[in-house]
């Protein structure tokens, strides 16, 4: 997971899409049942107004899951609510988040395993309609409630101090930074069950990026040693490519590369202190 600026996506939404995501919201408070509302938001119209969003997203915000970090193409519907809209898992009274369903706010780039429930022989997740918070006390379940005073116990895309919380062993398994406190480990612990970051597939997509870091950098050190500048550039280039946030698993390959941090180009890589 790395950080989705807003002001990246806010800037390419045009006035006719701000327009048919108003005309949506209205239409959805107008009504006054739980059926109504979930009929509007089964109806073509509205899974319209989400694929719309995302053709107009930049193309770098599309191409990997913002949650996983895997390429994104696996995915049927590739917006996420990041509140739920139609119910919530963990409040059996909740009619979900609809008054949030055409906010973009509250949209994310996911692939199908991310989004969807998902089990495996070995693991299960998928976010689905789960949304697990800190005090579930302060949960909104109307409009007039402020979403404000909810604390996500799960990572979100769009803070920007959670991206920094989701680490990897040397095997690619996902697990909290090694500084996290008790409330950080649990929010990574559910992130980890609910985006099924611990799937096997992408825990070996982890441990190649981390064999492929190595390899840079036995190639750098070597070129250093023996003074040779154009292989010693090629290296550069190479691991500060995997470590753009564009590239699939960036993370991974940050943490990765800070084992080697005792280098000085991989520090200057790094951009550490």
């Amino acid at each position: 997971m790395r950080w989705i600026c807003k002001d990246d996506i806010e800037q390419c939404l045009t006035s006719a899409w701000r327009q048919s995501a108003q005309k949506a919201i209205e239409n959805i408070n107008a009504v006054t049942t739980p059926e109504e509302r979930k009929a509007i938001l089964k109806k073509a119209a509205s899974t319209q107004i989400w694929r719309d969003f995302y053709e107009l997203l930049p193309t770098n915000l599309k191409r990997k899951c913002w949650y996983c970090e895997a390429e994104e193409i696996r995915s049927d519907t590739p917006v996420d609510h990041f509140r739920p809209k139609n119910k919530v898992e963990e409040e059996a009274n909740h009619e979900g988040y609809w008054w949030l369903a055409f906010d973009w706010e509250n949209y994310r780039c996911a692939c199908t395993y991310c989004n969807s429930r998902r089990v495996f022989e070995d693991t299960e997740g998928g976010k689905a309609c789960c949304f697990p918070l800190v005090d579930p006390t302060k949960r909104a379940f109307s409009p007039s409630d402020d979403t404000n005073q909810e604390q996500p116990d799960l990572l979100d895309p769009f803070d920007p101090d959670d991206w920094k919380l989701l680490w990897f062993d040397n095997d690619g398994m996902p697990e909290p930074i090694p500084s996290a406190d008790k409330e950080q480990q649990r929010k990574v612990s559910n992130s980890v069950m609910i985006f099924h970051l611990h799937e096997t597939k992408i825990v070996r997509k982890r441990n190649n990026i981390r064999i492929d870091i190595d390899r840079a950098v036995v190639k750098l050190k070597k070129a250093t040693t023996d003074g040779d500048v154009a292989s010693e550039r090629d290296a550069k280039s190479t691991l500060r490519k995997m470590i753009r946030e564009t590239e699939m698993h960036s993370k991974a390959a940050i943490v990765y590369l800070r084992a080697h941090r005792d280098l000085p180009a991989v520090k200057a890589i790094l951009e550490l202190d």
